[in-house]
């Protein structure tokens, strides 16, 4: 009846869950429910270094001995789907990459970067619709892969600003298509 809520951990270098990250799963398992930090389902995705995928057979891999560990020590493991959107910097995403969002809206503040400290928040592109759609089949493909990786439940992160939440929002949604505007827009990409 005890849930460990998904705390932010940047340890997956190279994006790839790791021995270290099946440890600290592992020793929580007991807890009944974890669920996992805020993994992207796509490389677009990716905002914070050393953010975990789950859109690779290596990370997929990494994963499976995360759950593999939680399972043997008695606990349960859901993964938390969490594409950054605009929340990123270039200097943490995989080359050929890059940072999307509902619109050409920068966040504000700043975000820590391995290779150059604090850096601004860029202004991300602007999704077409052809974006949209594969960002939408890449959470799809992203919820398969966790059940291949032996997760037991996927959580969609919507909130804090990351790219569900920005559909919703209307200071970072400004579209006038069918993805803004109106409520019924607005939350078509989350539903």
């Amino acid at each position: 009846r005890v849930v460990m809520s998904p705390l932010t951990r940047c340890r997956a270098t190279g994006n790839v869950p790791n021995a270290l990250m099946e440890e600290y799963y592992r020793l929580r398992a007991s807890a009944g429910l974890l669920i996992a930090e805020g993994t992207s389902p796509s490389a677009n995705g990716l905002g914070y270094a050393r953010q975990p995928g789950i859109f690779t057979a290596e990370q997929i891999a990494g994963w499976q001995r995360v759950t593999a560990g939680v399972h043997q020590a008695g606990g349960n493991i859901f993964v938390q789907l969490m594409h950054d959107g605009r929340v990123s910097h270039p200097a943490n995403m995989q080359p050929g990459t890059k940072v999307i969002a509902p619109s050409a809206i920068a966040a504000p503040g700043e975000m820590w970067t391995d290779s150059s400290g604090m850096q601004p928040y860029p202004v991300p592109a602007a999704m077409s619709e052809t974006d949209i759609t594969n960002a939408i089949a890449e959470y799809v493909q992203g919820a398969k892969n966790a059940l291949d990786a032996g997760f037991d439940g996927i959580e969609l992160h919507g909130a804090n600003g990351y790219l569900i939440d920005q559909f919703l929002n209307t200071a970072s949604n400004q579209r006038t298509d069918n993805w803004g505007g109106s409520i019924e827009n607005r939350i078509r990409f989350a539903v």
